[in-house]
């Protein structure tokens, strides 16, 4: 099966490109950048650097191509302009799906964002699924890109498009320790430095789906999603102080969990949002995002277990992979901090 994937060097797309190569199939990741996800580094995977807008390099890479698993997009709160939001997740997914419906691509999966779903209603917390109507206004731009771009492509379906909508919460699991990846910073915190710092909502809930269920998610949405239809690709719903709970007894480490009062987020997003008008300078904390993490956002995830016989690992397993990732992180680092010691002593 000749596959592409857009956005193959993110978190998802590194982890699903492997997948699928290593079962044999031939793949195309679709990048922006030349800096490459390590999983990226298989025989099977034919990198192509390109822009989804750029439509003649686009049209060229899916030539052949049997299945498109489509992962690009911004998917943070924050863009330099705003507007670019609009131009990738709606004009540049859509130009991506005529240009994969013309040249005869069999099926495609589109992966969106379970933010357009939620959160539940204030007065009534409880998981939401697929079929929930959102009575809370969107928070980011990132999310009303993401409700047009799937209106828009409903219009395709009702035309015929083989389009299959999956919607992660979120991701959590091995890989890059960076923002994106931001209980895996989380985690690390509380085992390595003792201090972990997080928003002061104490009773808040967060669904987290551990990386390889997603991927997973993303194969059996392609194998058994019915087009038009969108699945919820989740995990566990918890609180801050339930990860801290379970990372304490699976390794028997008790670290400090710290809750920042509300305050000093509204502060630090006061002072981010002038750096942005100013000097252009991404913020670290938005009052989307702060607004955002206020509510609770439990999702029920049995549409997928359901129709495509998604399963959920359980999350002390989930958290004991990570961690082990996170522990050979921490030893990596020391190593080379150990070596660059010796050398200045050289």
């Amino acid at each position: 099966m000749k596959i592409l994937i857009t956005g193959a060097n993110g978190f998802l797309g590194a982890r699903l490109a492997k997948r699928l190569a290593s079962e044999g199939h031939e793949v195309t990741a679709l990048v922006m950048s030349e800096s490459l996800d390590p999983y990226l580094s298989h025989p099977g995977i034919i990198t192509v650097r390109a822009n989804i807008r750029e439509r003649e390099k686009v049209a060229a890479a899916l030539q052949g191509i049997d299945q498109l698993y489509h992962l690009a997009a911004i998917s943070t709160d924050w863009a330099s302009d705003m507007r670019d939001f609009y131009r990738v997740n709606v004009e540049g997914t859509l130009g991506v799906m005529e240009i994969a419906l013309a040249a005869g691509v069999k099926r495609i999966v589109v992966t969106s964002t379970a933010g357009m779903i939620g959160p539940p209603d204030p007065e009534k917390v409880e998981p939401v699924d697929e079929e929930h109507i959102r009575h809370v206004r969107f928070f980011t731009d990132y999310e009303c890109s993401k409700i047009i771009m799937e209106e828009r492509i409903q219009r395709m379906v009702r035309k015929g498009a083989p389009i299959v909508i999956v919607n992660p919460t979120r991701v959590f699991g091995p890989g890059p320790i960076e923002r994106k990846n931001g209980y895996l910073i989380l985690v690390r915190s509380y085992l390595h430095r003792k201090f972990a710092p997080y928003p002061g909502f104490k009773t808040q809930l967060g669904n987290l789906a551990f990386v390889n269920d997603v991927v997973e998610g993303h194969v059996l949405a392609m194998q058994n999603g019915v087009p038009g239809e969108r699945y919820l690709l989740g995990g566990h719903n918890v609180r801050f102080q339930d990860l801290f709970d379970t990372l304490t007894k699976i390794t028997g480490k008790k670290g400090r969990p710290v809750a920042i009062p509300i305050f000093v987020f509204k502060f630090v997003a006061w002072l981010n949002r002038w750096e942005d008008r100013l000097w252009g300078k991404a913020p670290v904390v938005t009052r989307e995002w702060l607004r955002k993490s206020s509510f609770s956002w439990p999702i029920s995830c049995e549409k997928a277990v359901r129709e495509l016989g998604y399963q959920i690992t359980p999350f002390e397993e989930a958290l004991r992979l990570t961690v082990a990732h996170v522990d050979a992180e921490e030893a990596a680092g020391r190593g080379k901090a150990h070596v660059r010691g010796q050398n200045a002593t050289n």
